[in-house]
């Protein structure tokens, strides 16, 4: 991983602690010859300019929501980083919260859902993600994990759904020629990294509230942990390799 600011790397976005790259982490440095890339701890380090060296942002998830301005007061500055991002054309891939944070940029809306969602769901491609060059290569099908209290409400203008399964909209482009992309589901999480929210104060409540059994959601993420790593972190491969790289 560059340990500097280094010509054309990727910032990976990072809100707290608990919700780094994990999983991702393995794709990220098989790619550093070519797209070097630093992680940006948020919470720590203050939100980055947009030099002309930035490549793109993966922006991760986190247990805030981008309301809780007032507490993390680093999201405005994040919101003005992002929506400089859609001005300038640098690619975005938003995870969870991060997907909320560039919908937000862009003009949509997130609301608090009547109870969170936190699940493992099979999505399906859209029309519109069955000709997308990200998700052109999605298997229908493919499951995901969710877990998330707050969601996208109303799509900025003119985005796109790319994939369908759940009550929200779990995947979608930023426009019709955008090169950025949000998902609510995490491709990024294994089960070592669900069990370690579930067992959280500040995340621990919306599980309760979601009614789930977590020591067997967290075993369902393990037996099919291969699987929903394989779909999730080969998502991300394409986008960096068909966007980023580009």
């Amino acid at each position: 991983m560059s340990a500097a600011d280094t010509p054309g790397e990727l910032l990976v976005l990072q809100h707290a602690d608990v919700t780094g790259p994990d999983q991702l982490v393995p794709t990220l440095d098989a790619r550093t010859p070519q797209q070097p890339w630093r992680l940006v701890a948020l919470d720590r380090e203050g939100v980055p300019q947009l030099t002309d060296d930035v490549r793109g942002l993966l922006v991760l998830g986190g247990p805030m929501g981008v309301a809780d301005r007032d507490e993390h007061p680093w999201i405005d500055d994040e919101l003005a980083l992002l929506r400089d991002a859609i001005d300038r054309d640098v690619p975005v891939f938003g995870i969870c919260l991060g997907a909320q944070l560039l919908a937000t940029a862009a003009g949509g809306e997130v609301t608090r859902r009547a109870s969170p969602e936190v699940a493992i769901l099979p999505l399906d491609r859209t029309a519109e993600g069955g000709e997308d060059e990200i998700f052109a290569g999605w298997p229908d099908g493919g499951a995901v994990v969710l877990s998330h209290q707050d969601q996208v409400s109303t799509l900025p203008e003119g985005a796109v759904p790319m994939l369908t399964g759940s009550d929200g909209v779990p995947a979608w482009r930023l426009g019709e020629e955008a090169r950025s992309y949000a998902v609510q589901f995490h491709p990024e999480v294994g089960a070592d990294g669900v069990a370690t929210w579930a067992s959280r104060d500040d995340l621990r409540g919306m599980y309760e509230r979601a009614d789930v059994d977590t020591e067997a959601f967290v075993a369902d993420v393990r037996r099919r942990e291969a699987f929903l790593r394989a779909v999730g972190v080969s998502l991300v491969g394409r986008w960096l390799d068909g966007v980023v790289a580009d």
